[in-house]
């Protein structure tokens, strides 16, 4: 209703029809919608599913007055503001006037009405509605350009934030790539010392003393041993007996040995050297030559030192958790659990190793599911998430955890371990059953509510139909009217607990659902919908339909409504056409509705799936409870997918709703 061309809604209420019809025939315009109601009760009904931009108002009704009505609907939020002139051909006194004005009326006009006014005054009424609606576009407008602006500002702060941390980024693997080159040089502090003892010469890599931190060996005629000094010369003490035992066991005929120290340099740095030295002898067990390479390990072993301590935090701080931790090879193979896992369940450290020395401890019945999860997170490498029971041995009872493990990887994305935890579900678990139990209670409870409502309604209906037959011909003109209203009010308050109870089964599904094929479904829904299909003429198509996860029943209650609703908001002019579709997107099935329908206004759209939302009068010829599509609503939120419609007045709708795909085991 945002421009002059779409009608607005006013309602007229009026007890007598007769007055009904002159308000029509006084306000027929194309741009108005006339909605009638002849007892404040339908006007009420009709406040509640339409939206007005002015109501007319007899004053003088049976049971309800004009007074109270207004009175009623100034208390209602959504309609406080409506418009209300009042009419009456009673009510002339100044003190009838002053209270029409106190009830929130903008106008009081006396019967007869002189046409010309009404028609000025509506005029007036409808024109600051439209304004109305017209301001409330524009500051939404006004507010989605800011909400714009400033996302676009935010956008403009984090690229900003993300070019900075590239440069940063990009900077330090510059110094990194530089140093990198600058270590490539110098043979990655990798160093060596050759010498030929035959030949008397002694070489030294150019860099031997950017690594060692020491003068290179002389170049000079030298000896195995005074080379072998001059190494151990600079070995701080308490690594001297490590490294004179493994250079011992060269004349023992070992060619090669290896050994990590602790040497000082002349920086007084203190250094971690890894050192091979291999020995060439000749026949009579003399050395020839010896090749001695030299390796600075001083951050491999700060970097392993560092690993130890961080590996005794974790153990420190997963013992302080109140949660048991346990950590694994990335084999699976189970190597510690936390101070809380040995409390819970009385294990020593014999409780290490494969996941099934759990089995003390492990519900019979979810050890399977355990052990499964387990094997196949191991071998895909993805997170493992499992609910078992464990038991207490403090509480003697079996109690419901949690069971989680991530991967921890390397930078080249190798798992290098997990690290697992059980968290203690117990409590939330029995509230779940607990919940559970008293949905079935409600459920229980609605039923019997319905099936009580449901009686008296039968009785109201039977006796008024026994009236209508024994007084057929002898009652007047209001006699029959009334009798005719407590009919239609018992059948529509019938309808109104039966659609009800729908509601609230519908939201009631089984932990594992059953597959419903689509097309045995909708071929089960044309049959119920005969009748209907019949009456319309309608035609009705369909693609090939898949078999969803939904128990069938869900499933064809949400086909039947959306079709029924199709054939019931057929035009007039031309026989209803259908037709369903289904397409797989992003892991869902994507089902479409289409009709060739009366449509619906823009501003309907996104509240036709409330209960009771109906954009029609109850007494026009498009009847009904307004809970269908409320259940429709239901349903599919319940399998976690979306329902909404796209539609324009006159030219049809088109109803969309997802169902999931659910994730292979």
């Amino acid at each position: 209703m945002g421009g002059d061309s779409t009608p607005v809604d006013i309602l007229i209420v009026d007890d007598e029809p007769r007055n009904l019809t002159v308000l029509e025939t006084v306000l027929d315009d194309p741009s108005y919608r006339i909605i009638r109601a002849e007892s404040a009760e339908e006007a009420l009904l009709a406040l509640i599913a339409n939206e007005f931009a002015l109501l007319i108002l007899d004053i003088q009704m049976p049971g309800m007055s004009g007074f109270e009505l207004a009175q009623m609907i100034r208390k209602r939020k959504r309609n406080a503001q409506v418009p209300i002139i009042f009419l009456t051909a009673y009510y002339n006194e100044d003190q009838h006037v002053l209270e029409g004005y106190n009830t929130g009326a903008v106008d009081y006009l006396h019967k007869p009405v002189n046409p010309v006014v009404l028609r000025s005054k509506v005029s007036v009424f409808v024109q600051l509605y439209r304004k109305n609606l017209e301001c409330g576009l524009a500051n939404r407008s006004l507010l989605a350009e800011v909400a714009n602006r400033r996302r676009s500002e935010e956008n403009l702060r984090e690229l900003n934030e993300s070019l900075e941390q590239r440069v940063i980024e990009r900077t330090v693997a510059l110094r990194d790539n530089e140093s990198r080159l600058r270590y490539a040089a110098n043979a990655a502090g990798l160093t060596y010392v050759e010498v030929d003892f035959q030949g008397a010469a002694v070489r030294t890599a150019e860099n031997f003393r950017h690594v060692m931190g020491i003068p290179p060996p002389p170049d000079e005629p030298a000896d195995f041993s005074s080379i072998m000094r001059l190494l151990l010369g600079r070995v701080v003490p308490e690594d001297a007996a490590r490294v004179q035992e493994a250079l011992g066991k060269l004349p023992e005929g070992k060619p090669v040995v290896k050994v990590d120290y602790r040497l000082v340099g002349d920086d007084q740095r203190e250094r971690w050297i890894q050192s091979e030295l291999s020995v060439e002898f000749n026949s009579s067990g003399e050395p020839l030559k010896t090749y001695l390479t030299n390796l600075d390990i001083t951050d491999r072993k700060a970097a392993q030192e560092q690993l130890r301590m961080s590996e005794e935090r974790f153990r420190q701080l997963a013992d302080a958790m109140p949660q048991m931790v346990w950590t694994a090879r990335p084999d699976g193979y189970l190597d510690y659990y936390n101070a809380r896992w040995h409390e819970f369940t009385g294990f020593g450290a014999e409780g290490c190793g494969h996941i099934t020395h759990w089995e003390p401890i492990l519900h019979p019945d979810d050890m399977k599911g355990c052990y499964d999860a387990w094997a196949g997170s191991v071998e895909k490498g993805e997170a493992y998430l499992v609910e078992y029971r464990l038991w207490d041995r403090r509480g003697q009872r079996y109690c419901w955890h949690l069971g989680r493990a991530l991967p921890v990887r390397d930078k080249e994305a190798k798992i290098i371990k997990w690290i697992g935890t059980c968290t203690d579900i117990d409590d939330q678990k029995r509230t779940e059953a607990d919940l559970r139990r008293t949905n079935q209670a409600l459920e229980q409870f609605a039923f019997a509510a319905s099936h009580d409502l449901q009686e008296p309604l039968r009785n109201v209906a039977i006796y008024s139909e026994l009236l209508e037959q024994h007084f057929d011909g002898k009652l007047n003109e209001e006699g029959t009217m009334f009798l005719g209203l407590i009919m239609e009010g018992s059948r529509r308050m019938g309808h109104l607990v039966s659609g009800l109870l729908e509601y609230t089964r519908s939201g009631d599904i089984d932990s594992q659902p059953a597959i419903a094929d689509a097309e045995k479904v909708l071929e089960q829904v044309m049959k119920n919908l005969h009748r209907a299909i019949q009456e319309s003429q309608a035609t009705i198509t369909h693609d090939i339909l898949p078999s969803v996860s939904m128990n069938t029943i869900h499933l064809e209650q949400l086909l039947q409504n959306l079709i029924g609703n199709a054939l019931k908001y057929k035009k007039d002019e031309e026989p209803a056409r259908v037709h369903i579709s289904a397409i797989l997107q992003n892991n869902e099935w994507h089902f479409s509705v289409r009709d060739n329908g009366i449509g619906i206004a823009a501003n309907f759209l996104s509240t036709i799936f409330g209960v009771f939302k109906r954009l029609h009068a109850t007494r026009e010829k498009y009847s009904g409870t307004g809970i269908g599509l409320a259940i429709c609503h239901r349903i599919v939120e319940t399998y976690g997918g979306r329902i909404w419609v796209e539609s324009e007045p006159g030219e049809g709708s088109v109803f969309h709703f997802t169902i999931r795909v659910p994730e292979q085991v």
